[in-house]
């Protein structure tokens, strides 16, 4: 299976992030980017969080590194099929709109724990590579009239009517290829999920969830089709899909 998509040249992977130039974005990617306070390192998981602007829920940047090619990683995290079995308390992940290989749109329920109601959100995803280090960005905003616009892409959504839905959400996930088919993830996020959970309750599973994904991930590339795949690259650098080998 082969998907063709336009490409971003990068030349470096700082390059890389500050070009895509989302407003929310470009809050990560500042002087105060070297503020974060590590609350997590276990199993190979780092986890740190900062204050966000003025909001009282904080940002998280969680770190790991993974035995397996690039390809299979960035396969397991495109996959929305699969959304349920690594992200932590995804209940499930369906394709609104999918405009080439490196941009779509797609829905997503989130579980929260202790009685508090779930949420749902609508995310723009656009990935771009590095031609230089091979690195792969895949940046996430959530948008919020992407169904008032095209209602009929969200029919097979369904009532969410018992769901509350988060307005503000963004971060990326930086894939940076090592030696010897060795993946650095790194996964940057900040999300208020509005509603009235105290502000203490989510930083605090703002520290679980990063932790217990990236694991999760980790256990997940060495299922066979992930190993098998490889993105199929030009011999400009430009990227034209996954493929099943």
């Amino acid at each position: 299976m082969r998907v063709k998509f336009g490409d971003v040249p990068m030349r470096t992977t700082f390059k890389l992030i500050l070009l895509l130039m989302s407003p929310l974005f470009c809050g990560f990617v500042n002087s105060s980017d070297y503020d974060w306070n590590k609350v997590r390192d276990v199993d190979g998981v780092q986890v740190y969080t900062k204050k966000y602007q003025n909001d009282d829920i904080d940002s998280f940047k969680s770190v790991i590194t993974i035995n397996a090619p690039i390809d299979s990683v960035l396969a397991v995290i495109i996959d929305l099929n699969a959304c349920s079995d690594w992200v932590h308390c995804c209940e499930k992940s369906i394709l609104l709109l999918r405009k080439s290989f490196s941009e779509c749109y797609h829905y997503q329920v989130q579980i929260f724990p202790f009685l508090v109601q779930d949420r749902d959100f609508i995310l723009h995803s656009k990935m771009a590579r590095s031609n230089k280090s091979g690195a792969i960005l895949i940046h996430m905003n959530a948008v919020t009239n992407f169904c008032a616009q095209n209602h009929h892409l969200c029919q097979n959504i369904g009532d969410t009517s018992h769901l509350i839905r988060i307005k503000h959400s963004h971060g990326y996930y930086l894939l940076e290829p090592l030696q010897n088919n060795v993946t650095r993830v790194v996964w940057v996020q900040h999300t208020n999920p509005g509603g009235d959970i105290p502000s203490w309750l989510i930083n605090l599973m703002i520290q679980e969830m990063p932790y217990k994904t990236l694991l999760a991930l980790k256990e997940k590339v060495f299922e066979d089709k992930y190993q098998r795949t490889r993105l199929i690259i030009t011999p400009e650098g430009k990227m034209l899909g996954l493929q099943l080998f």
